[in-house]
């Protein structure tokens, strides 16, 4: 399956469908992340397509972060994005603002867990091992919200932007047949979202995961990576806990 040009397709299709409804046609490309070589674009270090969907594929598992809209004045392709901060030195491996530490630290956590448990945050928050893993693994993103935005919206803004694009959003999120899909921010929207459009059968677990029997889709909520109310053992500690929980009570999630 060339996931690629099925996002192009649904992008098009994306803009068409903000033309009819007079909203902004300038689409924020994203979707399964790139793994190829890292380069400097002028503005941030990003990376080139790679092999990123062979290795989807063969993933035992496969990571889908649902994120409610690009907050910048300007699209870009998020397939591209390494979390660096923005240097044209390629060897500088710093990770950029609160944002990509949250993602790197989660990702990795959600896809690594031996012997079906949690590693502890002391063990996990370790960098460069993060990044690398951030850079490598089987990880898609995308927006519900495709048009850039300056400012963060509201909910009531990501609640008509869901029901107006719903069947693309639905579209693209069964695309990738993910495993795990980690839904940020939107206060619940999300995760209603994948309930009411694309997993019937999706049951809550605990306060952070929900589990879709049929598809063996595990669903987790989590703050935005910018929130910072908790700090971010909290923040980690309090959904692993959780995920774990349901690596118990699904023992055949992630099997086969």
């Amino acid at each position: 399956m060339n996931y690629h040009q099925q996002e192009e397709v649904l992008f098009d299709r994306w803009a068409a469908r903000a033309r009819q409804l007079h909203d902004s046609e300038d689409i924020t490309r994203d979707g399964l992340l790139y793994r190829g070589e890292l380069w400097f674009d002028g503005y941030c270090q990003v990376h080139r397509p790679g092999d990123e969907e062979k290795h989807w594929n063969s993933a035992p598992l496969r990571l889908l972060v649902v994120t409610k809209e690009l907050y910048d004045e300007d699209g870009w392709d998020l397939r591209g994005e390494s979390g660096r901060v923005p240097s044209p030195h390629l060897d500088n491996s710093k990770t950029a603002y609160r944002f990509f530490p949250n993602m790197e630290l989660w990702a990795y956590g959600l896809l690594n867990t031996p012997g079906r448990k949690a590693i502890p945050f002391d063990k996990a928050n370790r960098q460069p091992t993060l990044q690398k893993h951030y850079e490598t693994a089987p990880i898609a993103r995308i927006n519900c919200k495709k048009q850039p935005e300056a400012h963060a919206i509201s909910n009531n803004v990501l609640s008509r932007y869901l029901r107006d694009y719903a069947d693309l959003l639905r579209e693209q999120v069964l695309l990738y047949g993910a495993n795990i899909i980690l839904c940020l921010g939107g206060q619940g929207l999300l995760v209603k979202f994948l309930k009411e459009h694309c997993y019937a059968d999706l049951q809550q677990v605990n306060d952070h995961c929900y589990y879709a029997s049929q598809a063996g889709v595990a669903v987790v909520k989590q703050y935005h990576p910018c929130y910072n109310v908790y700090s971010q053992k909290e923040m980690y500690t309090r959904m692993m806990k959780d995920y774990q929980q349901l690596l118990t009570r699904v023992p055949q999630f992630g099997i086969g």
